[in-house]
């Protein structure tokens, strides 16, 4: 029993040798485009701040893990509305060197994100994407790192929610994201470590 289980141990170890974790924290801004209206009335949302999350297993040059990010964005034409949106993906990314304590990287990532607002019921959507960027390694373990990450949102038009727009307080209307896809970019920086 004893060498079956140093066996096991044995077997983890080395296959773990080269593997570790990290947790990224950072910042950015995100570019979204505009909501419409079942009338056709198109509503811009401000472009606006966000903070990430990500939690990464490491091995070797890969790594895969859970990706989450958060923004509430301001109607252009009314401060008094906002829409929230969170972001729980799965990512994957490939990490090539670039120069010395340089690393790039460049990933897809696949999850949902959950759409609310002050003024109508919230609702989930199947988002998928693409990223990349580079990380500055001080050290093997602290890294800070810029990305790029672009986040479409598949948005079933058949699901529309009401609300109340500004044509009158009192009038309810049927909201949608302008065509089935909403596009989403987002600028990141900040700090990771690995363990």
């Amino acid at each position: 029993m004893k060498k079956s289980l140093g066996l096991l141990c044995l077997m983890f170890l080395s296959s773990t040798a080269h593997a570790g974790y990290s947790i990224s924290a950072g910042f950015g801004k995100n570019f979204t485009n505009s909501v419409q209206t079942e009338e056709n009335l198109k509503i811009e949302l401000e472009d606006d701040s966000h903070f990430t999350v990500s939690l990464d297993r490491t091995l070797n040059n890969t790594r895969y893990g859970f990706f989450y990010s958060a923004t509430k964005l301001d109607m252009k034409d009314q401060t008094n509305k906002q829409v929230e949106m969170q972001y729980l993906l799965f990512q994957s990314a490939i990490e090539v060197p670039l120069a010395n304590r340089m690393v790039g990287f460049v990933g897809a990532q696949i999850g949902a994100n959950h759409v609310s607002t002050d003024f109508a019921d919230s609702d989930t959507y199947f988002t998928s994407g693409l990223y990349g960027g580079a990380e500055y390694l001080f050290t093997d373990q602290a890294r800070v790192y810029i990305e790029t990450r672009w986040l479409a949102t598949i948005v079933n038009n058949a699901s529309n929610v009401s609300c109340t727009l500004p044509a009158s307080e009192d009038s309810q209307c049927l909201w949608h994201f302008d065509g089935d896809v909403l596009n989403q970019f987002q600028t990141n920086i900040g700090f990771s470590y690995r363990f």
